[in-house]
């Protein structure tokens, strides 16, 4: 099953601490909630105006990539754009700007019931990937054109891929997107 979720679909809302706002692309179970902390994992993007503290959320993983602007330095390590930073939601994670504002694409999972990993797909020609049917694959379009079983994807769309064998791609030069794969436990 192949379920696109449109930008205008994201639910806008401010960030647990207050100091930002997030555009929440999923959460899943369906009806979980960040203030319950209910929930087996969620991806949203944030732009990131200014220095400062990241919310916790204890018990769950984080991965963060930033995907404009000049990248970021969380706790003293710099990450460059498309370099993704894992922390932990427990920690006290403190984020400085390498220049000006950047956005990001965060996963917040939870270790105990899912595994997941992203890497950065740069697709200069159409791919078929061969996908584990018993994994979750989030695709991201992060810059380009993309088209999937004949529906096109828009940037900061997001395509959320589930018991699928193999997925194609088509798109043109200089498509980026970010690959998220998580499995259950």
């Amino acid at each position: 099953m192949i379920t696109l979720i449109k930008e205008s679909d994201q639910l806008k809302m401010p960030w647990k601490n207050k100091q930002g706002t997030t555009a929440q692309i999923l959460v899943s179970p369906p009806g979980s909630s960040l203030e319950k902390l209910d929930f087996d994992y969620r991806l949203s993007s944030a732009p990131i105006k200014a220095a400062g503290p990241f919310s916790k959320f204890p018990g769950y993983q984080r991965i963060l990539l930033p995907v404009s602007g000049a990248g970021f330095v969380l706790n003293g390590h710099p990450y460059a754009t498309f370099e993704a930073a894992h922390f932990s939601g427990d920690d006290e994670t403190h984020c400085e700007l390498l220049k000006k504002e950047v956005t990001d694409l965060g996963l917040i999972y939870d270790p105990a019931r899912i595994s997941a990993n992203v890497r950065v797909l740069n697709l200069p020609f159409p791919l078929t990937l061969t996908l584990e049917a018993d994994k979750t694959y989030l695709c991201h379009l992060l810059s380009g054109q993309l088209t999937v079983v004949g529906q096109a994807v828009a940037i900061n769309e997001t395509l959320v891929v589930k018991g699928e064998e193999s997925i194609r791609f088509e798109c043109g030069k200089k498509t980026t997107l970010a690959f998220f794969t998580l499995q259950a436990r």
